[in-house]
């Protein structure tokens, strides 16, 4: 039986709580007879499959007919993205993990301090910012060129730099930390 988006009935959904640069949306990933779908937050379902992936990280999606290219890679606490040379932190949780991260730090202060990581191995460009500085949400904190391309590391949310460990010229490894925010 088709849905009103002509897709069959789901197979297996589940839910995930997924953080993207401090914003909060519900997720949800549906397996169906005619492949897989993807839905945030109160949107349609839109198809999705893996064109390519890459030993380096860089994936390839194929979202509703749209290619999505972007590199994918492991950081503390959660996965660096890179799309379109704009890198975000993603933190994911299946609904079950998110209700537990949530009872378990009732009523404590969150650490308020972000490490901002090299998402892949690079050289860095420049570092605009410095020890002191008062950032804004999107502020460029460093830019790491990698793979022919110019990657800028944005701030989170706004912030205060507090560490500032590298400089122009400098290459970095994947998951180094060059910048601490608080």
């Amino acid at each position: 039986m088709a849905g009103s988006n002509g897709a069959s009935r789901p197979l297996a959904a589940t839910t995930y709580r997924v953080e993207i640069g401090g914003q909060v949306l519900t997720v949800e990933l549906a397996e169906r007879e005619d492949g897989l779908y993807v839905r945030v937050g109160d949107g349609d379902p839109r198809r999705v499959e893996v064109a390519a992936q890459r030993e380096d990280g860089e994936l390839s999606l194929l979202v509703g007919g749209a290619v999505v290219r972007g590199l994918v890679g492991p950081r503390e606490g959660g996965t660096a993205v890179v799309v379109d040379g704009q890198a975000v932190d993603v933190v994911v949780m299946d609904e079950r993990a998110a209700r537990l991260a949530s009872a378990a730090a009732g009523g404590r202060p969150q650490n308020r301090e972000t490490a901002i990581r090299a998402p892949m191995p690079g050289l860095v460009v420049t570092v605009p910012v410095e020890v002191g500085q008062g950032v804004a949400k999107g502020t460029t904190l460093v830019v790491l060129s990698a793979m022919k391309m110019q990657n800028e590391l944005t701030a989170p949310a706004d912030a205060t730099v507090k560490e500032v460990l590298v400089s122009a010229g400098q290459t970095v490894d994947q998951n180094q930390v060059l910048v601490r925010l608080e």
